[in-house]
């Protein structure tokens, strides 16, 4: 089978709706599609080959192949040429399903090429309709099941709108204090209101187009991620969630500003550096760069700053108190202080992760934690082994590379041999035709010699006549 495009090419790769067409085929069909795509007009199809290329079995492939026929992924033509009257086959690909005019167009375009005297429309076979379908069946069955599927409550209840008072003077029952120091009088216990259902934040229906504003907004914040976080073209929900999450509590411009600043100040900036650690999932990091920090319960501090005040935040700047303080060791043991005024001895802390050691042990050597020192010596390892194979991979294009100078120079000497052995025939084939031209002279002049004097014995007469005439 010979292939032809459907479409001009406009993409490097499959569109997303013809990857999440999961109703038309499996990943294998998207695969098969995928490999078709990449090759040129012309190109000749043959299952066999694609499946011991790829390591698949060609009746696999062979259902795959149906499959995206019957979703007219693949529009399937048998043309008779008009100097033999023989049939070809022909495929058209289409990185979406064809529609009836686009399919109309083809035929029509097909008909009027030079040389074509017939051509019709391949339907897909029966057991190509029915594989079809009962994928579709099995992946709604599946569908409809995740849709059936309990959902688990994770919300917490919230306190109640009588539970919620702060400072002095305020008492769980709503009242005030009556006295300084007295106490109140005891009475029976509130009757508790319900807990409030806390509200699930409003995310992306999945399905649904974001409006202009939201689009134009999602692009702005993608704008500000940098480019060496190199994210990929398609940007995941996950993603674009977390951007519509940070944009209904921040404004744009919040936003943008936390992404650059996150982006230097939490060591993303240094790991994609030239010798850095390096950044395991750049789609990870998007989200960490802008997604609200749950860390502080000031609704109002962005990452560490309060932002109606632009002070720094008291919860963030105690958080951190809290942290570098030593945690105590148990009661009576040498690690706290026992009351003579010895401070409590300081954790060291890993200098690659910066996370304290254990109390009452000393640093080890070289300063890293037992993973960082696992991820270091793993690293060492990965590149003595990657210096191991470019080492045997310049050893193979050093001796590929004597081995073609020696298939050049023995060309050259074959050569070189050859247009000597041809001067030589060429030389000793000249020499024989002057050779033979000599010989040919010599014969040509012996006969006139012997013409001549045959014709002075057989007149005797010319040749007095002869001689005058040569004197005069």
């Amino acid at each position: 089978m010979r292939k032809r495009s459907g479409r001009p090419p406009r993409f490097a790769a499959v569109p997303n709706e013809t990857v999440d067409d999961a109703l038309s085929f499996d990943l294998e069909g998207l695969g098969l599609l995928t490999v078709v795509l990449r090759h040129r007009d012309g190109y000749d199809i043959t299952l066999q080959e694609i499946a011991e290329k790829y390591g698949y079995g060609r009746d696999g492939l062979a259902g795959a192949w149906g499959m995206l026929q019957v979703a007219r992924y693949v529009i399937k033509v048998k043309i008779q040429w008009a100097g033999d009257n023989q049939w070809s086959t022909e495929v058209v690909v289409y990185d979406t399903p064809a529609t009836d005019d686009e399919v109309k167009e083809l035929l029509a375009s097909i008909a009027g090429e030079p040389n074509v005297r017939t051509v019709k429309l391949e339907p897909p076979t029966k057991s190509a309709r029915e594989r079809a379908a009962k994928h579709a069946e099995k992946v709604e069955a599946k569908r409809k099941a995740r849709r059936e599927r309990r959902k688990v409550d994770f919300d917490v209840p919230g306190q109640s709108a009588g539970e919620t008072g702060r400072g002095r003077g305020r008492r769980r029952d709503g009242g005030e204090d009556q006295g300084g120091g007295a106490a109140a009088p005891a009475a029976a216990p509130p009757r508790k209101a319900p807990a409030a259902k806390k509200q699930a934040a409003k995310k992306r229906e999945p399905g649904r187009r974001l409006t202009q504003q939201e689009a134009a907004a999602v692009k702005q914040v993608e704008t500000a991620f940098p480019q060496e976080l190199q994210l990929p073209s398609y940007r995941p929900p996950v993603l674009r969630d977390a951007i519509l999450e940070a944009l209904s509590a921040r404004p744009l411009d919040v936003v943008v500003e936390r992404v650059k600043r996150r982006w230097w100040k939490h060591g993303y900036e240094e790991a994609v550096m030239p010798g850095g650690k390096g950044i395991g999932s750049a789609i990870g990091v998007a989200v960490a760069l802008v997604r609200p920090s749950m860390d502080c319960p000031d609704p109002m501090c962005e990452d560490g700053v309060v932002l109606d005040k632009g002070v720094p935040c008291r919860a963030c700047e105690q958080r951190k108190e809290d942290r570098k303080r030593p945690v105590p060791g148990q009661r009576g043991r040498a690690s706290e202080d026992q009351g003579d005024g010895a401070p409590a001895p300081r954790r060291w802390k890993c200098r690659e992760c910066k996370k304290p050691g254990k109390p009452g042990t000393d640093a080890p050597d070289g300063g890293l934690c037992s993973p960082c020192r696992d991820d270091e010596q793993e690293a060492e390892a990965a590149a003595a082994r990657l210096r191991e194979e470019l080492a045997q991979a310049e050893e193979r294009q050093e001796a590929e590379r004597e081995w073609l100078a020696r298939e050049r120079w023995n060309d050259l000497v074959e050569n070189a041999y050859w247009e000597h052995a041809e001067r030589e025939r060429e030389a000793a084939e000249e020499r024989e035709r002057h050779e033979a031209q000599e010989q040919r002279k010599l014969r040509e002049a012996e006969e006139r010699r012997l013409i001549q004097e045959q014709i002075a014995r057989e007149n005797p007469e010319l040749l007095a006549y002869s001689q005058s005439a040569a004197s005069a």
